[in-house]
Order: C-alpha cells, then sequence, then structure tokens
C-alpha cells in the first residue's frame, strides 16, 4: 500500500475542507473528476484509487456533518430519485455475490481480466462463475450511490447550485486546457501529460488516425476522453441556452464542440450526432423566456454554415472531400468491420445471450465484458435492475423542473440532465462497466434535485405555522401570521418560509 502525491493533495484538502465552506467540497470533488489516470492510492494487489474516488471519503462526511443521518437517508426515501439507485445498487452488489455462485456454470461468458484466471483464456468463452470483478464492481456501485447520496445534501445548501455551476466551468476549462497540452505535447513529440498519468492502464494515447491525433486528455484513451467531454459539452452549451454566464459557457461549450470534432474518436462523433438530435427537441424556452430565441438563431447559424461551407468545399476543394471521405470511413463506418468492431460486436451479442440463459435475472455486475451500458445493465442486473435503473433515470432526468425555485438553480439543474443525456447516450454505445464516474452521478443529483413534491410540503406548512429554519448558527423560528400587518411584512415573511430546508453550509 502506497500513497502518491496525488494521494497527499487529497488528505490535506480533505482536512481543509472539513472545516471550510461547502463550496470547497463541491469544488474539489468536482475538479479531480479530470485526474481519471492519476493514481491517489495503491492498495495491495497493484489496485489503484483514483482522487476524486478516494477526495469522496471526505465529501461524504462533510455532508453528514451539514445534513446528519436524516437527510442522507431523506436522499433514498421512498419518492425521491435516490431510492431507484438505492433500489439498483443493493440488486446489484446482492447480484454480484449471489448470482455468479448460484447460476455458476448455466451459461458462457466473456470474463474481464481476472488475475486469478488462466492468461490463456483471456478472451474466450468461460462458463460463469464468481471473478475479482464482482468484488471492485461492487465496491464502485456502492461509491456511486455515496457520491449521489452526498451531492444531493449538499445540493440543498444556499448558492449550492451556483457553486456547482462554477465548478462545472472550472473542470471544463481544464479538460480543454488538458487536450491542447496533449496535441502540443504531440507535435514537439513530448508527453505533456505524463505527470498526471500514472495509474498502470494500456494507453492509447499519441495516436494518429487519418493523419490527425487520437485526443486523450488526461484519460487513457480517446473514447474516455470522447464520453467525459460531451457531458461537459452538454453542460455548458445549455448553461449558454439559458443565459447562466454566457460568456464563459459559450465559450467552454465551442470549445468542447471543437475538440470532439478533432478528436478522431468514433464514440464522440456518433454521441455528439445523437445529442444534437436531443437538443434539437429540447425546450429551454421552459427555464428562460430568452432561451427559445437563442436556440433558434444558434441552429440557424450552425446550419447556414454548415450548408454553405459543404458547398464550398464540394466545388472549390475536391481533395478535401475525399480526405473527409477517407476519414469519416477510418473512424465509424471501416470499425464496424475492424477485429475491434467485431470483438465488440461479439461482447455485445453474447451478453444478451447470458440475459436470455439466466431468464432475465442478470449474472451479476462484474461478471462480463461488454461495449454498451444497456448491454451491462440488461445482462449484469437483469430484468429487476433495469426496471429499477430506468425509474431512477426517469425521475432524475425527465421531471419537470418547478418554476418556484430560483433562476439559477434552475438553470444549473437543466445543465445537469442534459449532461446525463449526453453521458448515457455516449455510454450506450461505449461503456464497458456500470460504473460511470463521479461527475455523472453529481450531475444527477443536481438534475434530480428540484423536486416538486418538496415545494408542495413547503407550502403546506406555511399554510400551518411555524417552520424551523437551518441557518448558519442555529435553528431559527420563523412564525408566519395569519394577519400580517401590511404587505411588506407578509412578504417578508413568506421569503423566510419558502425554502424551508435550505442549509448553510457553513456548520
Amino acid at each position: 500500500m502506497g500513497l502518491s502525491a496525488y494521494g497527499g493533495i487529497v488528505f490535506l484538502f480533505g482536512l481543509f475542507a472539513l472545516n471550510a465552506s461547502y463550496r470547497w467540497s463541491i469544488y474539489a470533488l468536482v475538479v479531480s473528476c479530470v485526474l481519471a489516470c492519476a493514481v491517489a492510492i495503491v492498495l495491495p494487489g497493484g489496485i489503484g484509487i483514483m482522487p476524486a474516488n478516494l477526495f469522496l471519503v471526505f465529501f461524504a462526511i462533510r455532508a453528514f456533518n451539514l445534513g446528519g443521518g436524516k437527510m442522507l437517508s431523506e436522499s433514498i426515501s421512498i419518492g425521491k430519485p435516490g431510492f431507484w439507485l438505492f433500489c439498483t445498487c443493493a440488486w446489484g452488489v446482492f447480484g454480484a455475490i449471489v448470482l455468479p455462485r448460484v447460476l455458476a456454470g448455466s451459461t458462457l461468458v466473456f470474463t474481464v481480466f481476472d488475475r486469478s484466471a488462466d492468461p490463456n483464456t483471456e478472451g474466450l468463452l468461460t462458463p460463469l462463475r464468481p471473478v475479482s470483478g464482482n468484488l471492485s464492481q461492487s465496491f464502485y456501485c456502492v461509491s456511486d450511490l455515496v457520491v449521489f447520496c452526498s451531492a444531493y445534501v449538499l445540493m440543498k445548501c444556499r448558492g449550492a447550485y451556483d457553486v456547482l455551476g462554477k465548478a462545472v466551468l472550472v473542470l471544463t476549462a481544464l479538460d480543454v486546457l488538458a487536450a491542447l497540452m496533449d496535441i502540443g505535447g504531440h507535435f514537439a513529440g513530448v508527453d505533456a501529460l505524463a505527470f498526471v498519468k500514472t495509474a498502470q492502464y494500456a494507453y492509447n494515447t499519441n495516436l494518429e488516425l487519418g493523419g490527425m491525433l487520437r485526443i486523450g486528455g488526461t484519460f487513457s484513451e480517446a473514447s474516455a476522453f470522447a464520453f467525459f467531454t460531451l457531458q461537459l459539452f452538454a453542460v455548458c452549451i445549455n448553461m449558454w441556452l439559458v443565459g447562466y454566464r454566457p460568456k464563459v459557457s459559450g465559450a467552454l461549450a465551442a470549445a468542447t464542440g471543437m475538440l470532439l470534432l478533432i478528436s478522431t474518436s468514433g464514440s464522440a462523433y456518433v454521441g455528439l450526432a445523437a445529442y444534437l438530435l436531443v437538443l434539437l427537441a429540447s425546450r429551454p424556452s421552459r427555464i428562460s423566456a430568452a432561451a427559445g430565441a437563442r436556440k433558434a438563431r444558434m441552429w440557424t447559424v450552425m446550419v447556414c454554415v454548415g450548408v454553405l461551407a459543404a458547398f464550398y468545399i464540394a466545388l472549390f476543394m475536391p481533395g478535401v472531400v475525399r480526405a473527409l471521405s477517407d476519414f469519416v470511413d477510418a473512424t465509424i463506418l471501416a470499425k464496424v468491420d475492424s477485429s475491434s468492431g467485431v470483438e465488440r460486436s461479439s461482447f455485445n451479442s453474447q451478453a444478451f445471450t447470458n440475459f436470455l440463459d439466466t431468464y432475465g435475472m442478470g449474472v451479476g455486475i462484474g461478471s462480463i465484458r461488454v461495449s454498451s451500458f444497456v448491454m451491462v445493465v440488461l445482462a449484469s442486473l437483469g430484468v429487476p435492475g433495469a426496471v429499477f435503473y430506468g425509474l431512477f433515470f426517469v425521475r432524475t432526468a425527465l421531471t419537470p423542473i418547478p418554476r418556484e425555485y430560483p433562476g439559477t438553480d434552475r438553470a444549473v439543474a437543466y445543465a445537469a440532465r442534459h449532461g446525463v443525456y449526453a453521458a448515457l447516450i455516449v455510454a450506450s454505445v461505449s461503456a464497458s462497466v456500470f460504473d460511470l464516474g463521479v461527475s455523472f452521478y453529481v450531475l444527477a443529483a443536481a438534475a434530480g434535485g428540484l423536486t416538486v413534491r418538496a415545494r408542495r410540503r413547503a407550502r403546506a406548512v406555511v399554510r400551518k405555522g411555524p417552520v424551523v429554519v437551518t441557518t448558519d448558527a442555529q435553528p431559527e423560528l420563523a412564525v408566519g401570521r395569519a394577519q400580517a400587518r401590511d404587505g411588506q411584512e407578509r412578504r417578508a415573511s413568506f421569503v423566510r418560509q419558502a425554502m424551508p430546508r435550505r442549509i448553510s453550509g457553513r456548520g
């Protein structure tokens, strides 16, 4: 067991975050997501813990200090989005422990890498049995639930959505900077990001496809960079649409969009094309009145520029047309028939066979290799897990955002929902494990944190009278009177009572 320099920094900042404003906890957790290949702690057996996962310990303690066990348990109570994630994780951990043993040998699987297995069997179909992946993926499954619950508590703090919005913008700026360093280092002949790639991964970086660099940034391969960056692109472009810090969010959306286009990742192109359809069908005008006109102008400019550029290139630059055709064929079309494409297709086909062989019960998370998040859920969690996770998605990202919340909260929550959409789109064509990362579940907590039901309870309390509001120092009793002396006093009383569950985050 060893502690790296990154681990030392995480420990020091974690201790600071426990005694500082909740804002530092949000910033630290979100920003640390960019260090996807930096090891903080190396456990026995060579298992590495990343900075974001290590800081999660301090993040969870900070959430407990702020809201206590009551608010943490409220995040997974019946009626909340977290309840369905809790059901998913409970079934996932149970299935990872029980199903490979109960159903051992009942179906053939492509197993994940297992240190105890015969290396000659890697990549071959083997009978279902317990593997080390069951334990590791169960750990990540539980950590995903901890991320969601802790972020849910911190999102109840006053100004938390604004803090999260700023943190995501900082994270996006760092991601763009890392990609530019990757490009610059490639042309300079050096690995400019070697200092943040300390994990024992198989790195597919500094490679070219169609004469262009496969951008990896701080990640091990271009597809992982695409998965992460598309989330940030979706969040930033929707922040710009609804008017949240439009200059910064607009610039970062343009930068991440360009990086996705030149990343040479097939996952980036497929995911971006599918997400743009979601963006086209979205209705940001429900959040901001000016968003509808801004969206119309954006699409008009994009379509006009795209059509004019296509005509100009086709008429006056035929060599570019051939180069682009070869590039599209190399990055998307040819991948279907490539060895990698055939292998991934066989993984998904066998995963569906495993789903049928187990009569819809699944084989347990961590038991199989797949190349689609949809097949991960179906084959690993079965019908029960798929239903639970589907309900979690619906409750998190498809329920209406109430109009009664502050505009900033609604804007960031709306943008976070689009980050969830983008992540699931890319994961559906490339993800191999159930864990979608810390950033995904932070966005999910923000996306589902503004609920209609909470507002109805707040109104009911206002009618009845006394309400306890948690403040910086101690609970303050806010008493509503039936007969206010004047309109100003009545408005002040309502403002104090409207948000009974907001906490300051300084305690």
